[in-house]
Order: structure tokens, then sequence, then C-alpha cells
């Protein structure tokens, strides 16, 4: 399974962690960063990849960034992608 992920962020994401979530006794919450690049609060995870559950092996897919909607782009070399650590586009 492949996605390809467009990124227009020319700049780092600052996380703070003043910010992160705590439960009613002040303690940190857990926190998700996004591994699938369809996430709406990347690099947040907001559950998203719940979408990428059923995509193929060895397929490419393309997410719309509004709409999240699917769409088949090509192939991917699973085996080069698993040898590298990437996308295998």
């Amino acid at each position: 399974m492949a996605r390809r992920v467009v990124f227009h962020a020319a700049a780092s994401v600052k996380l703070d962690p003043s910010q992160f979530p705590r439960d009613e006794h002040g303690n940190l919450k857990p926190i998700s960063l996004c591994a699938c690049g369809v996430s709406q609060k990347f690099p947040i995870c907001d559950g998203t990849h719940k979408r990428c559950k059923d995509e193929t092996p060895g397929v490419l897919y393309e997410y719309d960034p509004v709409t999240l909607e699917r769409r088949e782009v090509g192939v991917c070399d699973v085996a080069r992608a698993d040898a590298s650590g990437g996308s295998g586009a």
C-alpha cells in the first residue's frame, strides 16, 4: 500500500508541549502522529488512516485533500519500497 502525498508547507511544524491534551488530573494524554499522510491535522493523527485500511498492496493511491476521495494512480514496486523504507513512487 502506497500513497502519493503532496506537502505545500515550506517550514517545520512546531509541536508545543504546553498545548498537548491533558486528562482531568493534569497528566499528559497520548498523541498519535500521522504515518499515512492523509490526516487533515498533519502531523497529528485525526483517524483519517481508517480510509486506507482496504488499500491493495502494490497499488499507488492518491487522496483528494478536501473530500478525501481515493483514486488509484498506478502501481508501486512493493519490494523496492519495503527495502528502502520509501513509498516506491
